[in-house]
């Protein structure tokens, strides 16, 4: 398996996670624009952490319990796949206030 595959099957496997993070991603870069605040870039981390974990949750509680083997059987482990997922989001978010930061700041 290429890493192009890879990272095709970890964008599908957390394609619900990356949703809501993007639209969280992009309203905290909203407010930021409006005035930039070096303590909204951490509250905003802070509330990225809760909104991550309640959004995890509701993936797990209500995604298909067999989908799981898909990604199993390829040889791609559940918490690998979450790792990347949410680390992903995180980074997006980090790269995003870096670059509000060097407009507004």
């Amino acid at each position: 398996m290429t890493l192009r595959d890879r990272i095709s099957l970890t964008l599908r496997f957390g394609k619900a996670l990356f949703l809501i993070g993007a639209v969280y991603n992009v309203v905290c870069a909203g407010f930021q624009a409006g005035g930039f605040s070096y303590t909204y870039m951490v509250d905003s981390f802070i509330i990225k952490a809760v909104v991550t974990a309640i959004a995890v949750y509701l993936m797990n509680q209500f995604r298909d319990r067999d989908a799981i083997f898909f990604y199993v059987n390829l040889g791609l482990s559940r918490r690998k796949l979450l790792f990347s997922v949410i680390l992903a989001d995180f980074l997006a978010l980090a790269i995003l206030m870096t670059i509000m930061h060097l407009i507004y700041g």
